[in-house]
């Protein structure tokens, strides 16, 4: 891979874990604004589509980036911490509580930005010259 392809794949995999933050921040704010939910209620923000917008971006550049970087590097650890996130989705689909939900998000956030760190730091310490 040239020094250009790698840059711009860095670049990516910041975006990556920016989605993976700003999911977990939204989540984590949600019942700090709580209070002001009446004045809120109608706001984009706070909306199940900007919800299923991160998370779903989030996922699938997580998914891209993660399965080229395992194909060339062998590593499984930030897969399965991806596989990791999507069960806690799907716990958070299936129980559908609204009050443990903001607690779920921020799960899904962390462990989404845990595996891209994960594979970061592999990619970063490996001397490997196997092309994907």
């Amino acid at each position: 891979m040239s020094k250009f392809n790698k840059g711009r794949f860095l670049a990516i995999e910041k975006v990556g874990v920016l989605l993976s933050i700003v999911c977990a921040i939204h989540c984590l704010s949600l019942p700090i604004f709580l209070f002001f939910a009446p004045y809120l209620a109608s706001s984009f923000a706070f909306s199940p589509n900007l919800e299923w917008i991160l998370v779903l971006s989030s996922f699938l550049l997580a998914a891209i980036i993660l399965v080229l970087d395992f194909r060339k590097h062998r590593q499984p650890l930030p897969l399965y911490f991806l596989v990791l996130g999507i069960m806690i989705k799907l716990a958070d689909m299936f129980l559908d509580n609204q009050s443990y939900s903001w607690l779920f998000g921020i799960l899904l956030g962390l462990v989404i930005s845990l595996a891209y760190w994960v594979n970061y730091t592999h990619k970063k310490s490996c001397s490997c010259k196997i092309s994907a």
